[in-house]
């Protein structure tokens, strides 16, 4: 935040002044930890670089169910982010940031999503994280994680766009975009799959489960987990 960055009524530090990214994105703050290798990239910048190709995005316009997995934003790979589009130019990122590579000193992992504002001036919110904990300090706790059920899931009443984090599969981690008023099945449902994950066994219990909720069943895809073997 520029006008945070020169008040020079106290001693300069990221938390003070890198209220919109945080320390998830070099351009916001230039290191984690001091003497170490600074944060990564976002998929904002990555973007903006040409180091992200429309082939690796998913488009999800408002109203639409979309499913997918992302793999980890700093190692590449087929799918890297979700892009939400709003008829007046402002849109959602949403990305998978995990540990490994230039990321390696994040405060956090999981599911970010980004709100930008293309009319916003630089240094003036054109980028914000919407942190999954603002009460935690600084970002610390700002990814979605489908395992925390304080972290699992983001709402905007305004544009009424839910993202839900998945499961893992591999390296990847599955992202659902939905409606508010589909959330809370989906989000029950999305809970139920990975308990079944959890228990490692391969069942068709499962597959019939994660097909149902791949088509939007969210009902049926819950109503499923709960059946025995």
């Amino acid at each position: 935040d520029y006008t945070r960055q020169s008040d020079d009524s106290r001693t300069p530090s990221p938390e003070h002044h890198a209220i919109d990214m945080g320390p998830w994105d070099i351009m916001s703050e230039h290191f984690v930890h001091q003497d170490e290798p600074p944060p990564g990239i976002s998929s904002f910048t990555k973007i903006r670089l040409g180091w992200i190709t429309n082939e690796q995005a998913i488009f999800v316009r408002p109203g639409e169910d979309a499913y997918g997995f992302l793999s980890p934003l700093s190692q590449g790979g087929e799918k890297l982010v979700v892009k939400i589009n709003f008829s007046d130019g402002k849109y959602y990122l949403i990305e998978n940031r995990q540990q490994p590579g230039y990321d390696k000193n994040l405060p956090d992992s999981g599911i970010i999503v980004l709100r930008v504002n293309p009319q916003a001036q630089e240094g003036h919110g054109t980028v914000e994280v919407m942190d999954a904990n603002p009460y935690a300090p600084h970002f610390s706790q700002a990814a979605y994680n489908l395992s925390d059920e304080k972290r699992n899931l983001f709402k905007d009443n305004m544009t009424d766009i839910a993202v839900i984090p998945l499961w893992r599969d591999g390296d990847k981690t599955g992202v659902l975009i939905t409606t508010i008023e589909k959330s809370g099945d989906a989000l029950k449902a999305a809970v139920a799959i990975q308990q079944l994950l959890s228990k490692g066994k391969n069942t068709q219990l499962l597959t019939d489960s994660i097909e149902a909720f791949k088509k939007f069943d969210f009902k049926a895809s819950w109503q499923m987990s709960q059946k025995k073997p």
